[in-house]
């Protein structure tokens, strides 16, 4: 991520739990497929309100984020409550030695990026995860008619609605194809997620929820 989008969300989590402090529908689906005890990463975790989620279910989490304000939260947060769950701050795409995982959460983050962005994300999760392991994945949909084809269009299916912040609307059929090679996919479907966007409206947000068995 550039200096830009990180000051843009240290500015955003300025005031703390902005989407509120229940865990995603998509955290709460992701448990039917990692198994219990897994070691998990939660990479672009924000305040932490699925991480720590996670952590309570069982896990053992790591979770990292580019913006300061929003682990300074999630760590007073999980102080002394978690001690299953660490928290770092950290690019998504940086290494932090050998370390990997038998399962990853990537929560409405692949579809912040652009397309050389997120093919080298999706490679960057594929090499952090063991084999057999689990991606969970949750992103945008071109289903989302509130949202999709507003903006500037500056890629095929992406928009930018709001200053420094592009969203790509994935079809099925590019989920399919970014799968094929790594994953076996497990699950795929629509969900809906209420949330506040960057002008503070609140708005339902049509999802892809995409659970994925690594293959190699």
């Amino acid at each position: 991520m550039t200096t830009d989008m990180k000051a843009y969300w240290n500015e955003r989590f300025e005031n703390g739990a902005i989407w509120g402090t229940e865990a995603c529908p998509s955290a709460q689906m992701a448990v039917d497929y990692f198994k219990d005890g897994s070691a998990i990463l939660v990479p672009g975790c924000g305040y932490g309100r699925n991480s720590s989620y996670l952590a309570k279910t069982g896990y053992v989490v790591d979770a990292y984020d580019i913006s300061e304000k929003a682990i300074d939260f999630a760590s007073q947060e999980a102080a002394g409550v978690n001690r299953n769950l660490r928290y770092e701050v950290r690019s998504l795409f940086d290494s932090a030695g050998s370390k990997v995982y038998d399962g990853i959460y990537l929560s409405n983050v692949i579809h912040l990026f652009l397309r050389e962005e997120r093919e080298m994300l999706l490679s960057h999760m594929t090499s952090l995860l063991k084999p057999g392991g689990v991606l969970i994945l949750t992103c945008i949909s071109v289903s989302d008619a509130s949202n999709y084809g507003h903006g500037v269009e500056i890629e095929p299916h992406t928009f930018m609605k709001h200053e420094n912040k592009s969203l790509h609307f994935y079809t099925e059929e590019e989920l399919d194809e970014i799968f094929s090679d790594d994953y076996q996919i497990l699950e795929k479907k629509l969900h809906e997620q209420m949330e506040k966007d960057p002008s503070g409206d609140v708005e339902t947000l049509k999802l892809w929820f995409v659970a994925a068995r690594k293959i190699k």
